[in-house]
């Protein structure tokens, strides 16, 4: 029987071995990124890096990048607060910098995002742009008052970036 035992012992730790490399492998859990201050989350597919500077008025402005793929791949998060309630009637962001620097805005649409907490929504504007150097970038906008948030991708896998808008989430 100890050869039995033995046999077992090893059988039991190759699969703990394996189950422990297949989770460790197969999961892209990402990082998930969460501002209590601006009341939102999202998931990057690794840890961003953050930079903090001011707006125009002077408020603090969060930024969250990561660059992936030689910098072809590019990841970010975006938040800031101004003095006073943004407008969001008819407001298509981007569009004339866009435009000024070449990059051609290929769609953008207006909804609301909703708190799965609290069931309060907010303004979101959602932009596809090409950029002649850069390709594909998808942007997520939310107007929250007197706060301007936004998310944005550009890269060629397509499931991912999907991922990373979707995880988009209010908080309250």
């Amino acid at each position: 029987m100890p050869g039995n035992s033995t046999t077992s012992r090893a059988a039991g730790a190759l699969i703990l071995a394996f189950a422990v490399i297949s989770a460790f492998v197969g999961c892209r859990s990402g990082y998930t990124l969460v501002s209590q201050e601006y009341g939102f989350s999202v998931t990057f597919p690794e840890k961003p890096v953050q930079l903090r500077d001011k707006n125009r008025q002077g408020l603090p402005k969060y930024l969250w990048t990561l660059y992936r793929e030689s910098y072809q791949d590019f990841y970010s998060a975006q938040a800031t607060s101004y003095k006073e309630t943004l407008p969001t009637e008819n407001w298509l962001p981007g569009k004339e910098v866009g435009e000024a620097a070449g990059i051609e805005m290929m769609q953008g649409r207006r909804f609301s995002l909703r708190s799965a907490e609290t069931g309060r929504q907010v303004v979101a504007v959602e932009t596809t742009q090409l950029a002649p150097s850069a390709g594909v970038i998808s942007t997520i906008y939310i107007i929250d008052g007197n706060k301007l948030i936004s998310v944005t991708a550009r890269t060629r896998d397509e499931k991912e970036k999907a991922v990373f808008l979707g995880s988009l989430t209010l908080l309250r």
